[in-house]
């Protein structure tokens, strides 16, 4: 018989959303509980998802509800906390905390601390690596079809803990996880702007070395405003890869020129959502009961964040940092407080400031909900009511 678990969510918003989507794609999950202390989020989350037991506090979650599995779905600065606090649960035995893991490296290294010492299994929601795409690419790597890998050109926007953090694990993932060795960057930030209330930059770019001749080249909100977090380019001895997460494209002496690889696409592999978030469900819970390490697992995804947190302390301290890092903070943070990153405009905005849902007009947010405008779009439109008024 297969063992049931049962699932709670922390952060009632919009990711959120896609965790319960895969939740409900298993058989062997129940999601008996939220969290948020927003009580229009929660009953929002009970009342679509018929979910029995809504709390304004983790605390109370996990001592009435008692999960096997939470996921942690609040703002990217609580991750560390709320994932501590979950970790100490005495029925909890995994955790899936969302991107990017934390912010600076102290943060991250505490996350994997507590859940080791609390004997939890903690994932990350690096879903991507869940992808056909990118699945089927690591298995054109492992088998030689670009020869030694050389190189990987990634172009993201919207910042390095957003889209940036995906697209680094994705290509660690795709090349066996290489840990970094020396990270070499550039930083500009004349704008005050922010996402999820954690200071972000204008744009970026990093050049990372990992063991042998393996190196990383990255570009945040630079050249390519059309790119995607999950598109990147694989460079090898003997070969390329273009991938995507449900397309690929393979470049070598027996191609003649660029080939589509046929990734054997099902009803739904289209989608990030649900699918993913049900494979690494699936996949934590083969690693609770004696599997293998989960691929999205905490140790995995602070190496990630060590490089990001590596190329604002190379732009901080104009030197090529190697790894592993020394300093423990957000390296963005120091620079702005160092007055290294001097402002053209003082006015701060936050790129998914429209995700907040604790000052809105509930009222108008649920006639929006009942014309059938969704969740993300309808506090999109009252923040742009809110601002216009």
């Amino acid at each position: 018989m297969t063992k049931q678990y049962a699932a709670a969510i922390v952060g009632c918003g919009s990711i959120g959303q896609a965790h319960m989507q895969g939740y409900q794609r298993l058989d062997n999950v129940d999601v008996v509980a939220v969290a948020d202390p927003l009580e229009p989020a929660r009953k929002m989350y009970m009342n679509d998802y018929g979910i029995p037991q809504g709390y304004a506090t983790v605390g109370e979650m996990i001592e009435n509800a008692q999960p096997d599995i939470v996921s942690v779905c609040v703002w990217h600065l609580l991750h560390d906390t709320v994932t501590a606090e979950v970790a100490k649960g005495p029925s909890v035995k995994g955790i899936i905390c969302e991107k990017p893991m934390a912010i600076g490296m102290g943060r991250a290294d505490a996350m994997v601390d507590v859940c080791e010492a609390n004997g939890v299994k903690l994932a990350i929601s690096h879903q991507r690596r869940f992808t056909p795409g990118w699945e089927k690419a690591k298995e054109l790597v492992e088998d030689g079809k670009i020869g030694v890998p050389l190189r990987a050109d990634l172009r993201v926007k919207e910042g390095l803990a957003n889209w940036g953090t995906h697209s680094i694990d994705g290509a660690r993932f795709i090349l066996g996880d290489p840990v970094a060795e020396w990270v070499m960057g550039a930083v500009e930030r004349t704008t005050n702007k922010y996402e999820r209330d954690t200071a972000i930059e204008d744009s970026c770019m990093g050049l990372v070395h990992f063991g042998g001749s393996l190196q990383f080249f990255i570009q945040s909100d630079l050249w390519d405003r059309n790119c995607d977090a999950g598109k990147f380019f694989i460079r090898g001895t003997e070969g390329m890869l273009h991938v995507r997460e449900t397309v690929l494209k393979l470049f070598n002496a027996q191609t003649n020129g660029w080939t589509d690889i046929d990734l054997d696409l099902k009803q739904g592999d289209q989608a990030i959502g649900g699918n993913t978030n049900a494979a690494q469900t699936t996949e934590l819970i083969e690693w609770i009961e004696g599997g293998p390490e989960s691929r999205g697992s905490g140790r995995r995804a602070r190496d990630t964040v060590e490089v990001m947190m590596a190329i604002y302390e190379s732009a901080r301290q104009n030197r090529v940092i190697k790894l592993p890092m020394q300093e423990k903070a957000y390296p963005l943070d120091l620079m702005i407080e160092e007055g290294k990153l001097p402002l053209q405009s003082q006015r701060r905005y936050d790129i998914r400031g429209f995700l907040d849902r604790s000052n809105i007009d509930e009222s108008r947010y649920q006639q929006l909900r009942d014309d059938g405008v969704s969740h993300h779009q309808a506090l999109r439109t009252v923040h742009e009511e809110m601002l216009n008024a």
